[in-house]
């Protein structure tokens, strides 16, 4: 395979290496990955760093509506280059001392599953803002308010459990992805959201948008057909071209063979720490369909108010955890959908953590310097045994101890292929931390 670059837009002077690295994905639709170096999802950041990405997109926003620079931009874009633990709380803590004001309370989707987090991060700093991230779950007696397709992605199906009260108002609505490469999937909900809850003003961010001059195209037809106006904001733009064949069958092996060795075992509840709302999943084949989804991960709806709430939940939930820690370098590991709330406590847990997530894409590793993914594993999905999930770049000898989070509560059975990963991985203690307990008696 052969990917060539044309960057013709940078913003705030970074460049693609400080952005993303690259990597051949099992797929038949798309070929190839831009790994994230920001997101803290498939390659371990400082749990801080994907929030400072956030803030820019919201600074290119605010900067958009009001046409001034926020003061601190610079702050964030230096803490990102020199990558120093310090200066990247120094930056954060500066974004979060002032929300970014535009005259407006704007709507934030961000799309499941790589950008709930991004999505989150730029709606915590905007002053007035809401959030809700789409999902790929199936909930029980409640009907999704927008479905739409991610043609290219792994799990296509996106859902979006908004309450229609959010969403029937002129409120300018954001759409935030890591990544646009034919800008489909934002035109895909763009017109479901305009179908049931039309408006003037759609506004994309992106970290990355490679759209061709015809997929631009498209997007001014439907601004033209639906009578809307769309604006398009990255951090850094440009064109690819790529030539040869797509990886349509893993040529790698990611099973997790069983170790006699084990590490050390805890289970961890932060229950306390947050609100339950009264929905499971639609399938319920496990302990975790019976339990609770949280009401801080946005996939419910998130107003104004609940910022400083979340704010508060994470920091005691963060320096409980810390506690526990049995070393000097931990990992700290969401997911799925849920990277927002464990990035946010882990970045609460001292210094020497490292943050990032499991994911439903298979990539094809390769250990080889300068390419994004050096290793991978797959598991069965503790909270939903349908769903097969993937985790890269967990290096030998690397972490004391780890700590994995789950919203819902889920078996020691379930995670033992965890466990069994980790020990061959020589970490000397795993955490398995859930953040809702309370298992529903009638499922």
């Amino acid at each position: 395979m052969e990917v060539d670059l044309e960057l013709r837009q940078g913003a705030l002077q970074l460049e693609k290496e400080h952005l993303f690295e690259m990597a051949a994905r099992v797929n038949k639709k798309r070929a190839f990955l831009f790994v994230s170096k920001v997101l803290g999802k498939h390659i371990p950041v400082h749990p801080v760093k994907p929030l400072l990405i956030s803030g820019l997109l919201a600074m290119a926003y605010a900067k958009e509506r009001t046409g001034k620079t926020p003061h601190h931009q610079d702050l964030l874009v230096d803490a990102l280059k020199i990558d120093d633990h310090a200066s990247i709380n120094e930056a954060y803590d500066a974004l979060k001392r002032e929300k970014l004001t535009t005259g407006e309370q704007p709507i934030v989707i961000g799309f499941a599953e790589t950008a709930t987090a991004l999505g989150h991060g730029v709606y915590d700093v905007l002053e007035g803002a809401s959030y809700i991230h789409t999902t790929r779950e199936q909930l029980l007696n409640l009907d999704a308010t927008l479905v739409f397709e991610e043609e290219h992605s792994h799990a296509t199906d996106q859902l979006c459990y908004a309450e229609e009260e959010l969403l029937q108002s002129d409120r300018p609505i954001l759409l935030v992805d890591d990544e646009v490469t034919t800008g489909r999937t934002n035109i895909n909900i763009i017109r479901d959201l305009h179908a049931k809850f039309p408006r003037n003003s759609y506004t994309i961010l992106s970290i990355l948008d490679w759209r061709t001059e015809e997929h631009e195209e498209a997007m001014r037809q439907l601004e033209e057909e639906l009578g809307i106006h769309i604006t398009s904001l990255s951090l850094l733009k440009g064109q690819m071209a790529f030539r040869g064949k797509t990886l349509d069958e893993p040529a790698y092996s990611y099973e997790i063979a069983e170790r006699d060795h084990k590490p050390g075992l805890s289970f961890l509840s932060l229950d306390s720490f947050f609100q339950h709302v009264p929905y499971s999943s639609s399938h319920a084949t496990n302990l975790a369909g019976h339990t609770p989804y949280i009401q801080e991960t946005g996939r419910f709806g998130l107003n104004k108010e609940d910022t400083s709430v979340i704010d508060e939940a994470v920091e005691q939930a963060g320096l409980k955890l810390q506690q526990e820690r049995k070393g000097k370098q931990t990992l700290c590991l969401g997911t799925g959908e849920l990277m927002y709330v464990p990035m946010r406590i882990s970045a609460q847990m001292g210094e020497g953590v490292l943050y990032h997530s499991t994911t439903r894409s298979p990539i094809h590793p390769v250990e080889k310097d300068g390419y994004a993914v050096q290793n991978g594993f797959t598991f069965t999905n503790p909270e939903d045994d349908r769903i097969q999930h993937y985790v890269y770049n967990i290096p030998k000898d690397e972490y004391d101890d780890v700590f994995v989070f789950f919203e819902r509560k889920v078996s020691e059975a379930a995670v033992r292929p965890l466990i069994h990963l980790f020990a061959e991985r020589n970490v000397k203690h795993v955490h398995i931390v859930t953040l809702s307990d309370e298992v529903k008696a009638n499922g």
